[in-house]
């Protein structure tokens, strides 16, 4: 959920100096305006059907059309666009019919502060309004997979309601010997059990159904249509089906179920988005067809696709919108790739492919054409026309592989430079001639970046990192970018490697403290509480100057020291610990606060925490991604929440891209939220923390 304080903007009026005072005063407010002017109903529906808008005003009378006309126009679409009549002074009364027809306010031409609260609400209530549509329609979604669960569960399944059978499964039609639904709708529950167990059953179910029942489960003897009995199990729960308050009754299948279990198994492979494998899934693939290639020369490649327009879509119509472009291309590359080998989706916006028993030459005909069926695909969204295009990069396999990551990691590479050269197109990675040149780069990086140092070509973006059950507050992230020659984004996973090589990271974090520090006390300054979490490497914590070193800048700036949470990788701190633990009891000195982050994935999970006091973990990258399919991975999550909970430590799940990791996260009780699904790295601190998640 992008915050980026954008208002789109349409309005109605025959000249555009009156409407150019209101947007001069919702800029003034703090609003990016992007507006588009018409004067008529033609120009109005034009506007409508090419453009997503969030709020109209619109002029009460112009010659040839009038606001309770707009309205109508609204109507006539089915839009929801918060509609705001604009008068002349003194005379807003004479704007009641426009109201009645559906206009959302209305204000006078020289009510520009009251305009400013009147756009400020109506967009917020209409974010409101979307994001409520988008959980309905999960909700759907979520029942309508719950159902088909139920479907097709081997446990007996009945929903009751005063008494009556308004649903059974097909296990619990079985069980009994009915043969269709309608045998049992309206039945009561009382003829499922032997007579004997009458008794029995009505003073359970009065006593469940007051509260007064401590136990939820009642063994009873179950009676067939042929009047056969048996003993069973009848466990009860508060459940609803089809919006109706109701019973479920579930009955165990004790008997063994490798077909359930192949049905469990299966859903463990596969992304829920787009139906197809997942990065788990694929990964374990990918490693045993390397330790195929490698004992009998098998050949194949990884091809890494990325779409290029993925974010502007997402930023533009929405994340519903976005998931739709990603499920309409997964069905697209399903129907042509899936015959060339495993077929996943990796994360985000990226597919992955491993193509076996092909050489080169039919790995660039596939992803030559790969990149021509999707440049030539057009996804309809809500009635308009979505385009992308992918950056394909590859990393073929032989004998001479040597793990999945690095495999993945090359075709990454691959693909980040077919963006850079345009997008549209691929690039083999071949790491006997570009390792080998990033080597003999050393030089040229390391020079650099002391330019970049020197003449502050550096430059800042913040995340916000959003509280679920954590302190509440403007928290953020601070990360560093460079730019190449052209003005192109270098990732970080490129100059910092090359900055350690170089010897050269202690000055690149003082590089990154001396502007945190800059930004946070113009922010103090202003009134603004803001806490920035700001990395530190091996090289700071190895540094016997940087404990004086930050004291000092602390009193120089006067910095609210609490205000500063400096972030230490787990696998750093233990390769370092005695200078973590000094470092990090020194922090605590100088009463900043501590993270210890990229958490959970070392051998002795919690080994750190019993040195190092700190007041958050972050939860490592690998456990967040694919969260929502991996149960392994949400009861480890769940377990360093409780653990870190017990010690009066926060917890932060960062690389959080969709609404399903959401919602598994809130229930791990997690403190704090981070990730693309909120707003990505920006050179801006403007995420509506009030808003939240």
């Amino acid at each position: 959920m992008s915050t980026d304080n954008i208002l789109r903007l349409l309005t109605v009026f025959d000249a555009s100096e009156e409407a150019e005072v209101l947007i001069n005063a919702l800029r003034n407010a703090g609003h990016i305006v992007r507006d588009i002017r018409v004067e008529d109903d033609e120009d109005m529906v034009t506007a409508l059907e090419e453009n997503p808008i969030d709020i109209i005003l619109c002029k009460l009378k112009m010659p040839h059309f009038t606001a309770k006309q707009a309205v109508e126009v609204l109507s006539r679409f089915g839009r929801d666009i918060p509609l705001v009549v604009i008068t002349l002074p003194g005379k807003e009364s004479i704007a009641i019919d426009t109201l009645k027809a559906g206009a959302r306010d209305v204000c006078g031409e020289d009510q520009t502060e009251r305009l400013k609260h009147i756009v400020k609400r109506e967009v917020a209530d209409l974010h409101e309004r979307r994001t409520h549509r988008r959980c309905e329609l999960m909700l759907r979604e979520t029942e309508k997979r719950a159902k088909a669960l139920i479907d097709s569960s081997r446990d007996a399944i009945a929903y009751v309601h005063d008494g009556m059978h308004i649903y059974a499964n097909k296990a619990y039609l079985k069980m009994f010997a009915y043969e269709d639904i309608d045998d049992v709708m309206g039945m009561p529950i009382m003829d499922m059990v032997s007579s004997d167990d009458h008794v029995h059953l009505k003073e359970f179910l009065r006593g469940y159904a007051k509260g007064e029942s401590m136990d939820s489960q009642l063994t009873v003897h179950g009676q067939k249509t042929n009047n056969e009995k048996f003993k069973i199990k009848m466990e009860f729960s508060p459940a609803s089906y089809e919006s109706e308050s109701c019973t479920q009754i579930i009955i165990r299948d004790n008997t063994n179920s490798k077909e359930l279990e192949q049905k469990l198994s299966a859903m463990s492979q596969l992304d829920l988005l787009t139906g197809l494998y997942n990065r788990n899934f694929f990964m374990d693939h990918l490693d045993q067809f390397i330790t195929r290639a490698v004992e009998d020369q098998a050949k194949g490649a990884v091809i890494y696709i990325s779409l290029d327009k993925y974010q502007d879509v997402r930023t533009e119509h929405g994340i519903s919108a976005s998931d739709h472009m990603l499920t309409d291309v997964a069905i697209l590359l399903k129907d042509k790739l899936a015959n060339f080998g495993m077929l996943a989706r990796f994360e985000g916006p990226v597919f992955i492919l491993l193509a076996q028993n092909t050489d080169a030459k039919q790995i660039e005909k596939i992803s030559r054409a790969t990149c021509k069926i999707i440049a030539e695909h057009f996804a309809d969204i809500g009635g308009k026309t979505v385009q992308s295009t992918a950056s394909i990069g590859i990393t073929l396999l032989n004998e001479t592989t040597s793990n999945s990551q690095d495999c993945v990691a090359r075709a990454e590479k691959g693909s980040f430079i077919a963006h850079k050269e345009g997008g549209n197109n691929f690039h083999i990675y071949n790491p006997a001639i570009e390792d080998m040149a990033e080597h003999e780069q050393a030089d040229v990086w390391s020079s650099r970046i002391k330019t970049a140092l020197k003449e502050n070509k550096f430059h800042l973006l913040f995340q916000p990192i959003v509280s679920l059950h954590g302190e509440p507050g403007a928290h953020y992230e601070v990360l560093l970018r460079l730019n190449d020659e052209a003005g192109n984004e270098v990732p970080p996973s490129e100059f910092i490697p090359a900055a350690e090589q170089a010897s050269l990271m202690n000055f690149v974090d003082r590089w990154v403290m001396v502007n945190s520090f800059l930004v946070l006390s113009k922010l103090q300054k202003e009134g603004k509480k803001t806490r920035l979490f700001i990395k530190l490497s091996s090289s700071s914590l190895t540094d016997p100057e940087f404990l004086s070193w930050l004291r000092d800048r602390i009193n120089t700036l006067k910095l609210d020291a609490d205000s500063l949470v400096f972030e230490i990788s787990e696998e750093t701190a233990l390769n370092f610990l005695k200078q973590a633990k000094t470092v990090v009891s020194g922090l605590n000195e100088l009463h900043c606060r501590t993270t210890l982050e990229n958490f959970g994935m070392e051998q002795n999970t919690y080994q750190s925490l019993k040195h190092l006091k700190v007041n958050y973990i972050k939860v490592h990258m690998k456990l967040i991604h694919g969260l929502a399919q991996s149960v392994e991975n949400q009861d480890k999550v769940k377990s360093i929440a409780e653990y870190a909970n017990a010690k009066n430590i926060q917890t932060i799940a960062a690389f959080v891209e969709d609404a399903n990791s959401l919602a598994v996260l809130w229930q791990c009780a997690v403190d704090f939220i981070q990730g693309y699904f909120l707003q990505h790295p920006n050179n801006k601190m403007n995420f509506d923390f009030e808003e939240g998640v």
